[in-house]
């Protein structure tokens, strides 16, 4: 019965309102919150040509092989300010974004200043204890020579810290054990200066708890110049038509960039890229919500009384699915 009285709803509307029905039915789907879609680089089959990397280029000429360059000055005048005013500071960001780079500047920095710095990488907990005490030149034996416990590590540790000032620097944190993290949380509650590097870190425990920096993809030019020096390192010259498709692959990331260049050294042919777009289809979105505005008023203008309906049906329920989601926090917000 329900399927006989859509067939002669459907027979019943203008051609105009059919097209209208069929727009509007797809467009309903979304809401006015600014929604992401990200979507692999389509890069197109680039094989190299060998004769080319025997060309001089200047822009090569300009670039020291091996030169330590940093593209995150303001991110790393932030690290050391929160750092140095006894706080805690998160540093997020993909495979590859320059996070362990970032973290050895701010290693160098603070030494220069004079102070002492632990710098652990993710092993088992006790062997992050023991580095960490020797880094801070803290015993572990007693008095007796008898090897400190996990337990007994942790509590001299904290005492160092607290009656010190020193800063502890964990990259990768989040392949930690989650007891030591829990660890690190206690850490954080007597206000020890500490330094989290990871990658997608779950919003939990020690990674909620402190204050974050996301590590956005580097510019055009500091990519340009990662790629150049890159090339100077392996005595190959790329022109710029070269650098231009090998950047496409890397979107804003120095790993993936270097990364290129060796693809492009070893003549390998690479047809996609392990980067993520974002594209911005708010636009589209708002002209759905103009669309059924428009809907409505046209069945009202032209007497078609199932236009003027169904534009004010589409527009409640845009209405609403929009308020939903503005509603929601974003995505990479939420607590998980």
């Amino acid at each position: 019965m329900v399927v006989t009285g859509a067939i002669i709803a459907i027979n019943g509307l203008s051609p105009l309102s059919l097209v209208a029905l069929g727009m509007g039915g797809v467009l309903a789907m979304s809401g006015d919150k600014l929604l992401r879609i990200y979507a692999s680089s389509i890069v197109p089959r680039f094989t190299p040509k060998v004769s080319s990397k025997n060309e001089a280029v200047p822009t090569i000429e300009e670039v020291t092989p091996g030169e330590f360059k940093i593209y995150r000055q303001a991110e790393l005048n932030r690290t050391i300010a929160s750092l140095k005013a006894n706080g805690a500071i998160l540093i997020a960001g993909e495979d590859g974004s320059g996070k362990s780079v970032l973290a050895i500047a701010v290693v160098e920095k603070l030494q220069a200043d004079g102070f002492m710095v632990a710098f652990v990488e993710p092993t088992t907990p006790k062997q992050m204890l023991l580095e960490i005490a020797h880094q801070f030149d803290i015993p572990i034996e007693n008095l007796e020579g008898k090897a400190l416990t996990v337990d007994k590590l942790k509590r001299a540790i904290a005492g160092f810290l607290e009656e010190n000032t020193a800063f502890l620097i964990l990259d990768d944190a989040h392949a930690c054990d989650a007891k030591f993290r829990m660890w690190l949380k206690q850490l954080r509650k007597n206000h020890a200066p500490m330094l989290l590097l990871a990658t997608d870190p779950p919003r939990s425990d020690i990674f909620i708890n402190i204050p974050r920096i996301e590590l956005k993809p580097l510019p055009e030019y500091a990519i340009r110049e990662i790629m150049i020096q890159a090339a100077a390192e392996r005595a190959i010259a790329l022109k710029p038509s070269e650098l231009s498709k090998l950047q496409e692959r890397a979107g804003g990331n120095p790993m993936l960039a270097a990364r290129a260049v060796d693809e492009e050294y070893l003549g390998l042919d690479v047809e996609g890229a392990d980067h993520r777009r974002y594209f911005d289809i708010t636009p589209l979105i708002l002209l759905a919500g103009i669309a059924f505005v428009v809907m409505r008023f046209i069945g009202l203008g032209t007497n078609d009384q199932a236009l003027y309906i169904f534009g004010g049906i589409a527009a409640a329920v845009f209405l609403g699915i929009s308020r939903l989601l503005y509603n929601l926090p974003p995505e990479d917000r939420r607590i998980r």
